[in-house]
C-alpha cells in the first residue's frame, strides 16, 4: 500500500469520508492529533466507527497512545474487540515494549473469541532511540508487519531543520527501512507537514522511494495522488522489468545480460517485484506472455 492518510479520531466527519480520497489506506488518530481532554471521546468514537463497519476494517490502522500515557491499554481493549486489526504504535524504542504490547493484545485476543495472530502491528520510529534499535525490535513479535518513520519528532530531538535538506535524515531513512528489509516487513516513510508544498512532497517522497521505502503516510488528501504517482512503477520501469524478465526466461535460469547490465538473480527479483507492483499477472511467476 502506497498512501496512508491519517485522520482524527475524534472527527466523525472524517471517520466517515476518509475513505472517499483514494488513498490505499487509513490510519486513524488516537495519539497527537487528539488532545488530552478528547482522548476517551475519540476512543469510544473509533470503536463504534469499527463495530458499525463505516470504515474499511482491512485497511485502516489505529494509532494508539505512547507508552508513556495512561490510554494505551484502553485504546486496545476498546478499539480491537470492535473490529480494529492493525494498531501502529508511536515512539517505539524496544523490544520490550512491543512484547508488552503483543502480549496485552494476545489477552485481549483470547477474550474477545478473535483467532491468535489476527491482529498486526505496524512500529513507528520516531526517536534516536528506536531509530537505532530497529534491528533489535524486528524479531520481538510475531505481530509486526511494518515499520514506520516519524521524522518530526525525531528532527526535533536532534535539531534538523525539516524542510530544508533532506540529507541529515538518510541515517534515520535508511537505517529503518534496512531493518524492515531484514525482516520482511513493509517500510513506510514519514509525512510531509507542509501542505502548500507539492515540489517538496514531490522531492521528499522519491528521496524515501530510493532508499527502500514502500510507500508513505500523508496528512492531507491533496497529498495522496503525488505519493501514489510516485510509489506506482514507471512505464520506463514497466518496461525494462518486462524485457528482463523475458530474457531470463529465455536463458532458462542461466546468467544472460539486457543491455550491458549482468542479469542474475537478485536482478530478476527485482523485475519481479515492479510487475508484481505495477499488476501484470503473467509475467509475476517469471512466465512470460507468449
Amino acid at each position: 500500500m502506497r498512501s496512508w492518510l491519517y485522520c482524527p479520531g475524534n472527527s466523525p466527519k472524517m471517520i466517515i469520508n476518509a475513505g472517499l480520497y483514494g488513498a490505499d489506506a487509513l490510519v486513524f488518530d488516537l495519539e497527537d492529533s487528539v488532545a488530552e481532554s478528547h482522548k476517551i471521546e475519540a476512543r469510544y468514537l473509533l470503536a463504534q466507527a469499527f463495530a458499525e463497519r463505516i470504515i474499511p476494517v482491512e485497511k485502516s490502522a489505529v494509532r494508539i497512545n505512547g507508552f508513556e500515557s495512561e490510554h494505551w491499554r484502553k485504546d486496545l481493549e476498546e478499539i480491537i474487540p470492535a473490529g480494529g486489526r492493525i494498531i501502529r504504535i508511536p515512539k517505539v524504542e524496544s523490544p520490550q515494549q512491543i512484547g508488552e504490547i503483543s502480549a496485552e493484545i494476545d489477552g485481549i485476543e483470547a477474550e474477545s473469541g478473535i483467532p491468535r495472530g489476527a491482529v498486526t502491528i505496524q512500529c513507528l520510529f520516531e526517536t534516536p532511540t528506536g531509530v537505532e534499535n530497529a534491528f533489535l525490535i524486528g524479531n520481538s513479535s510475531s505481530r509486526i508487519r511494518a515499520y514506520s518513520f516519524g521524522a518530526e519528532d525525531y528532527s526535533s530531538l536532534l535539531g534538523i531543520n525539516r524542510g530544508g535538506d533532506l540529507l541529515p535524515l538518510d541515517y534515520p531513512r535508511s537505517r529503518i527501512a534496512s531493518a524492515a528489509a531484514a525482516f520482511g516487513y513493509t517500510a513506510l516513510d514519514t509525512v510531509w507537514g507542509f501542505l502548500n508544498d507539492p515540489d517538496g512532497l514531490e522531492t521528499d517522497t522519491l528521496r524515501g522511494k530510493r532508499l527502500g521505502f514502500h510507500g508513505k503516510s500523508v496528512i492531507h488528501p491533496d497529498q495522496i495522488d503525488i505519493v501514489n504517482k510516485l510509489y506506482a512503477p514507471t512505464e520506463k520501469e514497466i518496461e525494462t522489468a518486462r524485457a528482463i524478465l523475458e530474457k531470463n526466461n529465455m536463458a532458462e535460469g542461466g546468467a544472460s545480460s539486457f543491455k550491458g547490465r549482468m542479469i542474475d538473480l537478485p536482478v530478476v527479483e527485482r523485475a519481479r517485484k515492479i510487475i508484481g507492483a505495477a499488476g501484470i499477472e503473467e509475467l509475476q511467476d517469471g512466465k512470460n506472455d507468449k
